[in-house]
């Protein structure tokens, strides 16, 4: 079988919907088939609950793998048909089974549950540039209320090179003024730091904290 590396990259595997779609789960994985060009091939598809996606093809006539269609510089006509058939089966097994997975840290996972379970509000990716930052905002205002962003920690004033996963989140001047610390709190990256300030969703401030002072940015964006 060959393995689908880039599948799944930046994806989240939905189990029910998979389920849903068709797959079996048998010796934990989840296995799929189905047919391609009128019965002429045969594919299948095994998901593992690692996330590791394996797919293959079988010529019905000889019961023997078909592999021309990876060999993207001898694609034929008839290869490339197999080829654009079994893309299709992927594409759909992606879109109905899989869900976007831009942000990896756990605190992130956690804040994007918690202001969609308390407000409603979804993640939106305004920028093609930067496919990797999102706003959440206020439906009643269509005010942002939250901006996560993957920046390098240097961009916050740090000494170092990593990339992580930070919350601008609003406040009054003045409460802007007393949670800045450069350690915890910093000035907001890429906003007005008057009234932003810049959080890392690495454990260095406790969820209930960030929580609150979402509660208190969500207030403002009236």
């Amino acid at each position: 079988m060959r393995e689908l590396k880039d599948f799944i990259k930046n994806k989240k595997i939905d189990f029910k919907k998979l389920e849903e779609f068709g797959f079996k789960l048998i010796d934990n994985s989840y296995y799929y088939h189905t047919s391609l060009l009128k019965n002429q091939f045969k594919m299948s598809v095994k998901i593992n609950l690692d996330n590791s996606i394996f797919t293959e093809i079988i010529d019905t006539e000889t019961n023997e793998p078909y592999i021309l269609y990876l060999l993207e510089m001898k694609r034929s006509g008839y290869s490339e048909k197999v080829y654009k058939a079994y893309n299709e089966v992927l594409e759909k097994i992606q879109k109905e089974c899989f869900e976007d997975e831009i942000f990896k840290a756990n605190y992130t996972k956690e804040i994007i549950d918690y202001v969609k379970n308390k407000y409603g509000d979804e993640l939106e990716f305004l920028w093609k540039k930067s496919p990797k930052n999102a706003v959440i905002r206020r439906k009643s205002s269509n005010k942002w209320y939250a901006v996560i962003l993957t920046i390098s920690k240097r961009k916050i004033g740090l000494d170092s090179d990593k990339i992580i996963e930070v919350i601008n989140l609003h406040n009054s001047e003045e409460e802007i003024k007393k949670l800045i610390d450069c350690k915890k709190y910093f000035p907001a990256y890429h906003m007005n730091k008057k009234y932003w300030c810049s959080i890392c969703l690495d454990g260095t401030v406790e969820l209930e904290e960030i929580y609150k002072l979402i509660d208190i940015s969500y207030e403002l964006a009236k």
